[in-house]
């Protein structure tokens, strides 16, 4: 057996979002507070709203498509942080009107 575990690849996909720039600055600090990529803090910060959504979740259940979010679950990080989560956000800030 390896000393390293094999890196988890997942399907990742990149997203361009404008957000307000009180928001960017928050991502920025919080991925500073817990020594990670802002990518990652906006993926599990989405999942947690996605997982924690009931009306969201009996939306998805009702148009079947209930898998969508198992696979999105299935693909975070375990809590030793071996494996990668799947999409990435690229947030982009300016400061003009979209």
């Amino acid at each position: 057996m390896s000393l390293i575990t094999k890196k988890r690849v997942t399907e990742r996909e990149a997203a361009s979002y404008k957000l307000d720039r009180s928001t960017i600055e928050l991502v920025k600090f919080y991925s500073e507070f817990i020594g990670s990529p802002q990518e990652h803090v906006v993926n599990q910060a989405l999942l947690y709203v996605f997982r924690k959504d009931k009306e969201f979740n009996a939306w998805l259940k009702l148009n079947n498509k209930p898998e969508i979010l198992r696979k999105a679950k299935s693909s975070e990080p375990k809590p030793n942080g071996v494996a990668q989560q799947g999409a990435s956000v690229t947030a982009l800030a300016s400061g003009k009107k979209a």
